[in-house]
């Protein structure tokens, strides 16, 4: 796949003539693609050598530089390190109309890991995996992707590294791991046939370029990006070649870049039972809302809970594990008094809470899944989320923010998304705070009446109640749709808040103890 049909290459004044052309015809689909906020990414891969940064400078030459963006992707950094693999490049995703280009990206970062044998087989399938729903999560969102790898020949390499090191100037560009990637040419080639075979998907497809002629890749990849931007904006080449230079023909971009087939689109086996539970009967409405606690009795069992939790709170420090709690449930059910009782206990080094609103500014540009990557804490760190990314399947569902392919394929996407915490060594405890109508009449009113708590009710809080039941129903709907084996929902009966309360923190206690050993309290 990667060592046929290198030797192409372009005349000089062809080259030219088409660029000019390609690089007008970009300009002005630009602003079409800034108005219609199509985000566009570009993965740039390929052997050391391949002058894949002059291949980014021919495409931004002439772009508006405030929304164009060029990441060059080094080894990850020690902070890097405390969070998930992808995290890092979610958080380089292009806003809302803005063009990101990757010169490396996380196919480096998958290389490398697997050339250093910091993967197994099994650990490198399933980071190709990861890939896969990353590229597709952005895909299904409206991101335009292209995926070019750039490739040469091994003599063709050697002679441009000797030439780059002859040169004082240019010497400092070769470097160990260029040298390294030289000397085992053959065992790097088979780990990149792999990989393009592996990510080579329908949403992303991998298109290798012959680049021996530096011309000749630089065109095709103008030509490839020009023609898929202008076929997803509905756009017509608003400039033509003169008559008599139909330079194409003679070029075969189209012809002759060869596109890795595709593989086909399969669901995660983990995500499976969640989908078959979809026809799951209501599960709200079977909750025994009649359990209480009194005083004495809640007292006695918060301060032995919050000891234990404090404990435990420094054994997931010291074992640097990342700990995510999700809170949802109806207004008014207990969330921030679930919350307030957890953290008091903890060194508040340890946590970090978000209260989550509507998506706004730099959130608003993107997936919807980013905001909460880039509110993930590192490891030995609790993330606590007062709402969350199911704001996708339920108020955006409920009220129409999100259309209905959008939150239907949520299901899969926050499943996909807590698999792959999990699979970095988190714990996820989700919580569903649930109280009867009502109740939650009665503290509404209660609140109106209290000056410190009146600012918590808002003409929102009784909007979402007139849909009661449409949004019970996608509550049940969402439990039903991702309560996984590795990220089940509690339901939290709340109605008495003591009994709540205390129903939360036996449940994190003992999925803390379930993953890191009982604690032994004095006394």
């Amino acid at each position: 796949m990667l060592d046929r049909n290198l030797d192409r290459s372009i005349d000089k004044v062809s080259y030219q003539t088409r660029a000019a052309v390609l690089q007008e015809r970009l300009y002005n689909a630009e602003r079409a693609r800034i108005e219609a906020r199509l985000p566009v990414l570009l993965v740039f891969e390929g052997w050391a050598g391949t002058t894949i940064v002059p291949t980014i400078s021919t495409l931004t030459r002439r772009l508006d530089p405030r929304a164009v963006r060029v990441h060059s992707i080094a080894p990850p950094t020690a902070a890097e390190h405390g969070f998930p693999w992808l995290q890092r490049f979610w958080l380089r995703t292009p806003a809302a109309g803005d063009l990101a280009l990757f010169e490396r990206s996380w196919y480096r970062e998958l290389v490398t890991a697997r050339l250093r044998g910091d993967l197994s087989a099994a650990a490198w399938a399933a980071r190709c995996d990861e890939v896969a729903v990353f590229e597709r999560q952005l895909a299904d969102d409206g991101t335009m992707i292209m995926k070019f790898w750039l490739q040469i020949g091994h003599d063709e390499q050697r002679q441009r590294m000797r030439r780059l090191r002859r040169d004082p100037l240019t010497a400092w560009q070769v470097t160990a791991a260029d040298r390294w990637q030289l000397r085992h040419h053959r065992r790097v080639a088979a780990v990149a046939e792999d990989l393009l075979t592996r990510s080579s998907l329908p949403h992303a497809p991998w298109i290798v370029i012959p680049a021996t002629s530096p011309r000749y890749a630089r065109i095709s990849v103008l030509e490839m990006v020009v023609e898929e931007l202008e076929r997803r904006l509905g756009r017509r080449p608003a400039y033509e070649l003169p008559d008599g230079e139909d330079c194409y023909d003679d070029i075969g971009v189209s012809h002759r870049a060869t596109e890795v087939p595709v593989m086909p689109a399969q669901p995660h086996p983990a995500l499976l039972p969640a989908l078959a539970l979809a026809a799951a009967p209501p599960v709200l409405a079977r909750a025994d809302l009649s359990q209480q606690l009194s005083t004495h009795t809640y007292t006695r069992k918060l301060s032995r809970l919050q000891a234990r939790l404090h404990l435990l709170g420094l054994e997931v420090v010291r074992r640097q594990r990342p700990v995510v709690l999700v809170f949802e449930g109806w207004d008014a059910a207990g969330k921030g008094g679930a919350i307030q009782r957890l953290v008091e206990i903890l060194d508040p080094r340890a946590y970090i809470v978000h209260a989550i609103a509507a998506p706004a500014g730099e959130d608003r540009q993107h997936h919807y899944l980013y905001r909460f990557w880039r509110r993930l804490a590192p490891r030995g760190t609790m993330t606590i989320f007062d709402r969350s990314w199911y704001g996708r399947v339920l108020v955006e569902r409920v009220e129409g923010f999100a259309r209905p392919d959008a939150w239907q394929r949520a299901y899969a996407e926050i499943n996909e998304f807590e698999r792959q915490l999990v699979d970095d060594g988190a714990l996820i405890c989700k919580f569903w705070m649930h109280i009867s109508p009502e109740e939650q009449l009665r503290r509404f009113e209660r609140r109106q009446g209290i000056r410190h708590k009146a600012w918590k009710l808002t003409d929102e809080d009784w909007r979402n109640r007139a849909k009661w039941s449409e949004y019970e129903q996608a509550a049940d709907a969402m439990i039903a749709r991702t309560s996984t084996a590795i990220a089940p929902w509690t339901i939290v009966e709340s109605e008495d808040k003591l009994f709540g309360r205390i129903n939360v923190l036996r449940t994190l206690v003992r999925r803390l103890e379930s993953e890191l050993g009982r604690v032994q309290l004095k006394g």
